[in-house]
């Protein structure tokens, strides 16, 4: 049964709740405005990324850290700049201002990526969708730490939007921005594949391939070699205890990591060939409890899925996306160093529960996918 406020009532208290949820976040985030209003984020990184762009040093700490010192009077040990050289040309507009207010207009490009999702998600109704991301401490540790996941979400959503709008081809170039963080979506590209949305698969691959051909354009030809042994640094990798992974829990054991991914990816296979609202959601929900870097932040993209699972799924998968999205399971898990597996728990769980129940494939809330399954959409 779709999640949806009845009456009038209903969604006046929809509301009332979604604005204590605002305040709560508030309330949490108090003690860290100041730094955020300094520019003290992760977004120095970025900043730095877009000075050096253009240059041999984008990779190189020395400069970044100068860069940082310029920019903001302080450098962070471990924020340099770890993306594709086309995402440091990306940022080059932004780095062409002070760094003040290039920080506020991403900030406000954050919350447009929360507005953007929340808008163009399906599941479960529009009130419900904001209401939950208004209690959502990943969402806030994005904006407090300036990390791009929120448009991320942006991406996931419009993508599917435009499947739904028979625009496969479109949809995949949108889709191909994820290779932002491109470890987050590894599992999406032979599951494209897999499931033979070969329209869709066209403009993934080919917007992936265009922003790979931009990046030897923007850093010559060794950008690769030199990307490697930036994201090969321990320094960039978060502490464990705010990791949402089982990686070093298994003590980076080759072997379990594998076991362990194959079964995650025969659940997200059966899913992707039957549904691309699955193909889209549980991409990172297959490879983030596998990584070794993966932050706290990056468990927003969990909210897809489990947005998905809690309108249409069974009472298993809705328990295990509700925990997903209250803050208090986030409290627990980043608080206590024993409970620090929890997420990644939940995640695996999810992922399984929904796999092994057919979700139906209607989209809800939209009288023209009641009549057309979601599945069709190519």
């Amino acid at each position: 049964m779709s999640l949806a406020p009845k009456k009038r009532g209903d969604l006046f208290a929809l509301i009332a709740l979604a604005c204590g949820g605002l305040v709560l976040l508030a309330v949490i985030a108090s003690p860290y405005w100041h730094d955020v209003a300094l520019g003290h984020t992760d977004f120095l990184s970025f900043y730095a990324g877009g000075r050096l762009a253009f240059t041999p040093g984008l990779y190189d700490p020395q400069q970044a850290m100068a860069e940082q010192l310029r920019a903001a009077h302080v450098m962070g040990e471990g924020t340099y700049f770890i993306r594709m050289p086309w995402f440091a040309a990306a940022m080059w507009p932004l780095a062409r201002l002070p760094y003040i207010p290039a920080q506020f207009l991403w900030q406000f490009l954050l919350i447009g990526g929360l507005i953007a999702f929340v808008v163009f998600w399906p599941r479960p109704s529009l009130v419900i969708r904001a209401t939950i991301l208004c209690y959502s401490l990943p969402a806030l540790m994005n904006l407090r730490m300036g990390q791009d996941v929120p448009l991320l979400l942006a991406c996931m959503a419009a993508s599917l939007a435009l499947l739904q709008r028979e625009k496969p081809l479109i949809a995949g170039l949108v889709l191909s921005l994820t290779l932002a963080k491109f470890h987050l979506f590894l599992p999406l590209f032979p599951a494209v594949l897999f499931a033979r949305r070969w329209r869709f698969a066209a403009g993934l691959f080919s917007g992936a391939a265009f922003l790979l051909a931009a990046s030897f354009l923007v850093n010559g030809p060794d950008w690769p070699q030199r990307f490697l042994a930036a994201i090969s640094d321990p320094a960039t990798t978060p502490r464990v205890i705010v990791t949402p992974s089982f990686y070093y829990l298994l003590h980076g054991s080759p072997l379990a990591i594998a076991s362990i991914g194959i079964v995650l990816m025969i659940f997200y296979l059966r899913m992707a060939r039957k549904d691309v609202e699955f193909l889209i959601a549980a991409a990172p929900v297959v490879i983030l409890p596998l990584l070794p870097h993966a932050g706290a932040y990056d468990c927003l993209l969990l909210a897809p899925l489990a947005m998905t699972a809690l309108d249409a799924g069974s009472r298993e998968a809705k328990i295990a996306a509700a925990l997903l999205l209250i803050p208090v399971t986030y409290f627990v898990a980043w608080s206590v160093s024993s409970w620090s597996m929890l997420i990644p728990i939940l995640d695996v769980a999810l992922l399984a529960l929904c796999a092994m129940t057919r979700v139906p494939a209607k989209i809800a809330g939209s009288p023209e996918f009641e009549r057309r399954p979601i599945a069709s959409a190519r």
